[in-house]
C-alpha cells in the first residue's frame, strides 16, 4: 500500500523551492538577441516642468521630420509616425535586431494645462523636443484664511 499522507510543511517546502529554481532560471536568461517589432511602438522620452512650461523629449533616432505628428488633444501629448527601415529591400539574415521600425505612437498624459496655441517643437540629431507653455490656470495662488466663521 502506498502511503499517500505527507506532512504539509514539508509539501510546502518543496514548492518554494521549485519555485525559486524556476524563477532564478527566468531571471538568469539572456533576452532574446532577436525581437519581433510589434505593429506599432512607442518611443522613449522624458518629461519635465520649468516654472513656465512643460517639456516633452522624444527619441525618435532615424525617424524623418516630415514623417511626425505631432497634437494634443484634452490634457493628452499625441506623438506618432513612422520610422522606416533605412535597408528596405535588402537580403539580409540577422545575428541580433533591436531597432524596432514601422510605425509608431505616444500619448502622453501632460502633468500641468498648456497653452495650445504657443507649443513649439524641434527636432534635432534624433530628438524631438516639445515645448508647451503651460497657462495661468494652474499656477499656484495664494489664498488669505481668515480667522473669523464664514458668513
Amino acid at each position: 500500500m502506498i502511503e499517500s499522507r505527507r506532512n504539509w510543511s514539508e509539501v510546502v517546502v518543496n514548492i518554494q523551492r521549485e519555485m525559486e529554481w524556476l524563477m532564478g532560471d527566468v531571471v538568469s536568461r539572456k533576452p532574446p538577441m532577436v525581437r519581433f517589432s510589434p505593429k506599432t511602438w512607442q518611443p522613449d522620452i522624458d518629461v519635465y516642468e520649468t516654472d513656465n512650461e512643460v517639456v516633452v523629449l522624444v527619441e525618435l533616432a532615424g525617424a524623418r521630420e516630415d514623417e511626425i505628428e505631432v497634437m494634443v488633444h484634452n490634457d493628452t501629448l499625441i506623438v506618432r509616425g513612422e520610422r522606416k527601415d533605412i535597408k528596405q529591400g535588402i537580403k539580409r539574415t540577422y545575428s541580433q535586431m533591436e531597432i524596432l521600425w514601422g510605425p509608431f505612437e505616444r500619448d502622453i498624459t501632460l502633468p500641468a494645462s498648456v497653452n495650445v496655441d504657443k507649443i513649439k517643437a524641434f527636432y534635432d540629431r534624433g530628438f524631438l523636443e516639445i515645448a508647451l507653455p503651460k497657462s495661468g490656470v494652474d499656477k499656484p495662488r495664494h489664498i488669505d484664511i481668515k480667522a473669523s466663521k464664514r458668513d
